[in-house]
Parts: C-alpha cells; structure tokens; sequence
C-alpha cells in the first residue's frame, strides 16, 4: 500500500478581532432625549439608501472583475511564492508547473560525520500537485455560493490571498532511500542464523548495527518541506538491536543437523531418485514471525518456489507423457474414434516440493511423486464435444492413367491427409496437413510442372489430393483464404465430368512454410470439423464433416475468356539422355481464362459470402528432347503453321474450326519470341507469387455477363518448382 502524508494544505488569514475585557463596567448611564417616530424613519430611510448605493457599487465592482477576468485568474492571488493574480490560465498553469518542478528538482542531503547523502525531493518521495494547486486558484472567486464569492472578492480587494501549494511525502519510497543510507552507514543490524558448511551447521551470531531514525528524519524532512525549497540536515541515528540472538538458535541447529543426516528418495513407476541433503539445504529459507501472543518464533523452511522449478526440471522428462489425441472417422452415422486418446501425464512439482520439505525436516523416508492427468484436446470418450454432426461436402478426382509414382504419391498424401481435424473458427491449411514433402514419408519421384515446364521432382502428382479438397470445399460453401489454380490446363482434372478451373495447386520450393503456396479455408463455425479421404487406386474422394450449417451454394461456370495462340515447337538438347534418344517432353496447348462463381447464402437465405474464382492457362508448345547425337532431328517441320485458336466465351475442348478459322489464320503472325526453356530449377530458384495479384475475397462480386479477363501482366501465377501434376 502506498503510504503519504499531505505535509501542506489551503490556508487563510485569521480574521483579527477586538473583544471587551471581563469586569469592566461603564461608570455611569446616560440617558438620552426621546427621538420622535419621524425622524426615526428618516434616519432608517437614509441609511438603507446608503446600503443600497454601497452594495450597488459593490455588485458593479463583482460583475466587473468577473467580465474582464473570464478567462484569466482573479487579481491580488498567490499560489505559495508565486503571483497568478491577472494571469490567464494558460499562464498561471505554467507557472505554478514550473514552481512545482523546481521544488521536485531541489536538492535534500542528510550529512552524518564525514558522511553525506544527496538526491532530489522527486527521488526520495516529494510531489506536488500543481493541477489541484492550479484549479484552487482557478475556482477562487467563483464559487457556487454568492456569500463565498463575495467574500473571496472582499479578501482579495483587502489584502489580496495566498493559497498553498499540496505537496505529498510517499514514506515508501523515503524508506528505499533510508534503506541505501542503512547499507552505507556499515554497520547494518543483522540477526543470528544457522548456516550449512559442507555436513556441519554453524551459527552465525548476531551483528547489533546503526540505522536511520525513520520516525525522526521523515518528522524532520515534512518540516523542512514547508519552505519550499532545498533541505540540508543532520542525518537522525539510532541503534537497533539484533531481535534473534545466537543462544536462541540452537534449537533450529539441533533440528537442521537431524534433517542432513538423511536423504530423501522420490518413487514412481518410472523409477527412483534420490535427493541428496546436502542438495536440497540450498534452497533453506529462515523466517522470523511473530505469534498470537506477539512473540516472535524462528522458523526454518525450505523456499518451495525455487525448490519445486528445481525439481519439475530435475524428474519432469523421465515421469511426465504427453497426451494423445485420438484418431477419429466418420461410420457413416456419427464420429467414431479410429485409435483411443491416451491421457498424458504431468508432474504436480508445487505439491512434490511440499512433501519433500516435510520429509526433510522429519523422518526422512521416501515420497511418493504426485501426478496430474492432462486430458487430450481430442478425447476419444467425449467425442460429442467436437459438435461433428453432420456431412457438408465431397470431392473426387480421377487419376487413372497416371504412373506408378505419380499413384504412390496421390495415395501417399490422401493417407496423410485423412483424419485432419480443423478447430472451431480455425483454417485448414493443405500444406500443414501433410507436412513437407519428402522420401521420409513414402513420396516418390514423379512429374511436375516445373516452372514453365513440365520436369520431375518428389511427390509429382500431389495436386491431385488437394485439387480434391478445393472441391469438396468449394461445394461445402466454406471461405477460401489461399488458392492457386495450375499454370497449365491438365486433364487428369477433367475425369469424371469436373469442368477445367475447379483445381489447386500447391508448392514448397524450400522446407520454409513462409515459401510455401497453399491451398487454404476457413471453419466459421464453434465445433470442429473432420477432413477424410482416401483413394481406391484410381480416384481420390475427400469429405468434410462439421455442425450442421445449413449453407445454400450457387454455382455458376465455367465462363471463358480470351484465348492465347500456343508457342511454336522447340528441340532441347538433354546430356543426360541415353544416345538415340528423340522424345516428346511436352506437349503443345494454348493459353486460356475461365471463371466459376459461387454464390453461399444461410438457411434463412441470406448472404453470406460471394466470389468469383479465375483460372488463367499458360499457352505451351512441343517440346522434343533429344541426346546430343540426335541434335537437328527433332520431328519439327520447318513449314510449321500455328492453328486457328478458338474465339472468347467458348471451351477449346470438343471446338472444331471451321473453313472460315483456317481462312482466317493464314495472314496470321505468330509471336515474334519463341519459348526458351528455363534452366533447371531448383526448391532455392523458387519465386514468391508476384504481388500486382491478390485472391479476391469471398465478398467479392463479379457480373457474369461483364466478365472480362484481367491483362496478363496483372497476374503471376505462382513458379511451380513443386507443384505436381
């Protein structure tokens, strides 16, 4: 608690009077003459004229100070030392700030012999408050009360008034400063203890030392502070005796030397520890106390704070086990615990630390370690609690045709996958889900799109898994936060009847997520939602599973933009084909945009959220890769003519040309850069996605019959150094 004494206050002139001296009496009466009723009443008339004129004058005086002092402080007013009489506020504020600071600033020293102690009056503990100072002046003369105004008015008319300063003295920060003074005095009181040397306790006996007079030098300094300025006193001393003498002690060296005979053994089923005496005497703590009768008892402890951190790092690795989560599935009713949860296990040091302090300063013996079960956020026997109810979406993908590594890896990552929990108003995040991905893991080598290219890298074909959960999202209603649709149109996406731009790829170029491109949601829901997939060796199925949200989706899409004329065919030089080799590395497509747009409304049919989802495909040519033996005979032909491409607004797959195209094309000039192969990348070569182009959000809204493509150059889609197709 914070402790001040107010050392000053508001004060106000005494009023001088006279009064007659008791026993006196006048030596004689005098009679008057009788005085008529007229002239009564004319005296009584004249006077209350004059004291009519008088409080006139009066009134005319008040109301013209308080007209030309509106805003300034009355006249004839002092603040301590310092005259604010006519100032404004502003001013007299600032002055009184000013005094107030100087009177802080000033010095205090105590001296004792040769010795001297200096700080500031702020240091030790004075402040004053210059804003209660400056609003007394500020209220003098006007008050609420008339009576109190004129009477303030009258003060100051006759000898003008003075108001103090108030000034606070915190004893506790005084004492601190006492307390330094105490230390450097050299001769601190100090009381006998016992001490630990090796396996002996000594007592160390008692110092009697010389301290401040406290009650003294805070009466001293309190009115020394009624000057309002720098304090130079005589530093007030007294002796203090030692209250805990040696004699007294011998008791607590006699139970101390008991408790260092034995040690204290702690048992659980992981094991047994034993906790030598001499260890724990370094964390001995005496106490001195004062009883119900006053009286004051030594006591000896151990500091259990220090003791039970000594312990929790000492036993906590080889007692304590983290709790499991339980592995949880959809059976097609309700969720199911696939593996039990497992409690963990954690050490209660607090309550270890107090039974090894009783132990030590008893018998001995050994302690039984004291445990808390920590309950797993997913506990398989409280499954309800995660609100997961009701089924909210499905996507599939076929994959059939692909290679045995592009399989492995699909597979793979559904597996990791599977059983992802997502918690209440948390995101899902692709990435996160499976992890980085690697040969720990199972993933292979297989096909990529490798910047502008399609190579070969680890875990070729993992955009099959979460082209699947964009899907099933996207069908759910859920908010997308982070989606990329692929650089090239694939047709491993278009099995099974799913239009072009409902996929996602993802990448990791570096084992850094901040390098990372994710495919990422929202659960806007208080419970939990599941994520589960699987694959039959041909197709990818992911299903979501949360409350019961009552989501409505439109969908609408897709809806086609400008095309973009496919770039001429290339041969590429590979070292590291065997001789003879001629093979199609790549094969040609142009470049296209498209759009889906999904409207989610609630139960109720409200809005929720809307948004337009766009693809734009890079256009590629032919490319034929060839051992250096085989450089020039590349099945190019030297005549070769691009092909009419599609108009805007309609689907490039299943488009036939017509006489008209072909006609149209033959004026028709190719682009004037041909496609040059990028060097190989690496995971470090990886580019972040540019910025110029940001996801729209889930609010934004785009008219379909306005739908334009953006220009290129707004748009970077991001480099797939890993992203597999």
């Amino acid at each position: 608690m914070r402790q001040t004494a107010r050392v000053s206050g508001m004060f106000r002139p005494i009023t001088a009077g006279r009064f007659q001296e008791s026993g006196s009496t006048p030596s004689r009466m005098l009679r008057l003459p009788a005085v008529s009723p007229r002239l009564i009443r004319s005296v009584w008339l004249g006077s209350a004229a004059v004291a009519a004129m008088i409080g006139l004058a009066l009134a005319v005086v008040l109301l013209t100070v308080r007209a030309t002092h509106s805003d300034r402080i009355f006249p004839a007013l002092t603040v301590a030392d310092v005259p604010v009489g006519g100032l404004s506020f502003g001013a007299a504020a600032a002055a009184i700030g000013d005094r107030a600071n100087q009177i802080e600033s000033s010095a205090i020293t105590l001296n004792y012999g040769e010795q001297s102690w200096t700080a500031t009056l702020r240091d030790v503990g004075v402040a004053v408050d210059e804003n209660e100072a400056f609003a007394w002046s500020v209220r003098y003369g006007r008050e609420h009360s008339a009576f109190r105004r004129l009477r303030s008015t009258v003060a100051l008319a006759r000898s003008g008034e003075r108001l103090a300063l108030p000034i606070t003295l915190d004893y506790q920060q005084l004492d601190r400063w006492f307390d330094e003074i105490d230390r450097e005095l050299g001769t601190p009181p100090r009381n006998a203890s016992v001490a630990i040397e090796g396996a002996n306790v000594v007592i160390v006996p008692e110092v009697d030392g010389m301290v401040v007079d406290r009650d003294r030098a805070r009466a001293e300094i309190a009115s020394r502070l009624q000057r309002l300025d720098s304090i130079e006193a005589e530093l007030p001393v007294t002796t203090r005796i030692a209250t805990l003498r040696a004699v007294d002690l011998e008791p607590a060296r006699g139970l101390l030397l008991a408790a260092m005979s034995h040690p204290i053994q702690v048992s659980n089923a992981g094991g047994l520890w034993t906790l030598p005496a001499t260890d724990l005497a370094q964390f001995l703590k005496q106490d001195i106390s004062s009883g119900a009768d006053g009286a004051r008892a030594f006591r000896l402890g151990l500091d259990r704070e220090k003791l039970a951190a000594w312990l929790d790092e000492r036993l906590s690795a080889a007692v304590e086990k983290e709790p499991v989560d339980a592995e949880v599935g959809w059976n097609g009713e309700k969720l199911v615990a696939v593996e039990p949860s497992v409690d963990g296990v954690a050490l209660d040091a607090v309550k270890l630390a107090e039974l090894v302090e009783g132990r030590f300063f008893g018998d001995g013996g050994t302690v039984e370690v004291p445990l808390t079960y920590v309950k797993p956020t997913i506990d398989g026997a409280n499954l309800d609690k995660l609100g997961i109810t009701t089924f909210l979406g499905a996507g599939g993908s076929n994959y059939a045709g692909s290679s045995d590594g592009r399989s492995t890896n699909v597979a793979v990552g559904a597996s990791l996958l599977n059983g992802t929990l997502i918690p209440p108003w948390g995101e899902f995040s692709f990435n996160e889900a499976i992890g980085w991905i690697d040969e720990e893991k199972g993933f292979v080598e297989a096909q990529v799109i490798d910047g502008e290219k399609i190579g070969k890298d680890i875990g070729g074909g993992i955009c099959q898994v979460s082209t699947t959960v964009f899907r099933a999202a996207y069908l759910a209603g859920l908010p997308v936060t982070e989606w990329w649709p692929h650089r090239f149109r694939i047709g491993f996406y278009e099995y099974d009847g799913w239009n072009p731009g409902l996929d996602a790829s993802i990448l990791q170029p570096t084992e850094d997520p901040a390098t990372w491109a994710d495919f990422k949601f929202e659960n806007p829901s208080d419970s939990w939602m599941l994520v589960e997939s699987w694959t039959d060796g041909v197709t990818v199925v992911v299903n979501i599973y949360g409350a019961d949200l009552g989501y409505k989706v439109e969908t609408t899409g897709p809806t086609w933009g400008d095309k973009t004329q496919l770039l001429r065919p290339q041969e590429v030089v590979d070292d590291e084909l065997d001789p003879g080799t001629v093979m199609l590395g790549q094969v040609a497509g142009i470049g296209e945009e498209l759009s889906h747009y999904r409207v989610v409304r609630d139960r109720n049919g409200e809005l929720l959220w809307e948004r337009s989802f766009y693809t734009k495909y890079f256009p590629r040519g032919d490319i034929w890769k060839v051992s250096p033996d085989m450089k020039g005979d590349a099945p190019i032909d030297s005549n070769f003519k691009f092909p009419p491409i599609p108009p805007a607004g309609v689907d490039s797959v299943g488009w036939v040309p017509g006489v008209q195209d072909f006609a149209g094309e033959q004026g028709y000039e190719p682009p004037s850069e041909e496609w040059i192969p990028p060097a190989e990348e690496s995971a470090e070569d990886w580019v972040a996605p540019a910025g110029e182009w940001i996801p729209p959000a889930e609010d934004t809204f785009v008219q379909e019959a306005e739908w334009s493509a953006p220009a290129p150059e707004e748009w970077v889609p991001p480099a797939e150094g890993a992203v597999s197709e």
